[in-house]
């Protein structure tokens, strides 16, 4: 019987340790919004430099939050959703 790749990573995930599975939701969280606030940024065609003036958070800080070297505060998420004419949400995540 031939399973697809959703199947094979769900039961990989399901082996995982409880720590591991800490350190997975983490790197899934901190990669998700990076991608999230490239995708604007570079939507509202706005440079790393540009997108740091607006907010005021330094460029050298977005720049760490696009390649997910770090995971922002909620205040930095806002200032950075607000620059871009976007607002922070929490969505419940069912499973």
């Amino acid at each position: 019987m031939r399973r697809d790749y959703q199947e094979v990573i769900a039961a990989r995930r399901a082996r995982l340790s409880p720590d591991a599975k800490a350190h997975r939701e983490v790197f899934e969280q901190t990669y998700g919004i990076a991608m999230q606030v490239i995708e604007l940024r570079e939507r509202h065609g706005l440079t790393q430099a540009e997108l740091a003036e607006r907010s005021g958070i330094d460029q050298c800080d977005i720049s760490r939050i696009e390649r997910g070297a770090t995971s922002p505060r909620t205040r930095t998420l806002k200032r950075i959703a607000a620059a871009l004419g976007a607002e922070l949400r929490l969505v419940e995540i069912t499973g």
